[in-house]
């Protein structure tokens, strides 16, 4: 009776592990990238604000997908890893940050942002598109 519990039991945790791991998808670059600007730069201190977190990930990939494709169409054309480095420093530096156009989306309708955007947004915005970018340039998805 006792080993009839314990194969059972087994039986169990390896049934629910496989299901786990068969349920789990790899994601891409753009996708890491993207949940991880999110998470990083997520400053909701405002008890009658909530952000979406899951609706802002999947509007942040496409952003963080021209980026790959950048690096990945970049390397085809044959630009050196110094170039490529030149070009990551251009990606973080204040000019290209300041050049984003932020929207926020309320109700059904898009608003531009204005207001200077935070010291986190935009260390979490250069470190996510730069990472994206050499993602792109050396091949990892």
């Amino acid at each position: 009776m006792k080993k009839k519990n314990m194969v059972m039991m087994a039986t169990t945790l390896i049934v629910s592990s496989l299901l786990t791991v068969g349920c789990s998808q790899p994601k891409t670059s753009a996708e890491r990238n993207a949940k991880h600007f999110v998470y990083a730069s997520n400053d909701d201190f405002d008890p009658n604000f909530r952000t979406q977190i899951y609706d802002s990930i999947t509007l942040s990939v496409p952003l963080f997908e021209q980026f790959w494709q950048m690096g990945k169409k970049d390397k085809e054309s044959g630009v050196t890893p110094e170039e490529a480095q030149e070009r990551v420093l251009y990606l973080k530096s204040d000019e290209f940050l300041n050049s984003i156009q932020r929207t926020s989306h309320f109700a059904g309708k898009a608003y531009k942002n204005s207001k200077s955007v935070s010291p986190k947004w935009r260390k979490a915005m250069s470190e996510g598109i730069s990472a994206t970018y050499m993602d792109g340039y050396e091949g990892r998805d």
